[in-house]
C-alpha cells in the first residue's frame, strides 16, 4: 500500500505516514518494506508467527 493511499485513508498527510513507516521498519531493523513483506512471506510459508514482532537481525 502506497503512504497516498495510506493517507487518504487514515486523512493524514503522505508525508507523515511516510515517517511514520520510516519508523516502524527502524524497529524492526527493516530498510525496505520489500524486506518486510519477505519476512511476512517467509513465515506464512514456515507456518511461523511474527509475535510482538521479532524480527531478523540484519
Amino acid at each position: 500500500m502506497s503512504n497516498r493511499a495510506i493517507a487518504e485513508t487514515l486523512v493524514i498527510s503522505p508525508r507523515t505516514v511516510g515517517g511514520h513507516v520510516e519508523r516502524i521498519l527502524g524497529k524492526l531493523g527493516f530498510a525496505s518494506r520489500a524486506q518486510v513483506a519477505s519476512w511476512v512471506t517467509s513465515l506464512d510459508e514456515a507456518g511461523g508467527d511474527a509475535g510482538p514482532y521479532r524480527a531478523p537481525a540484519c
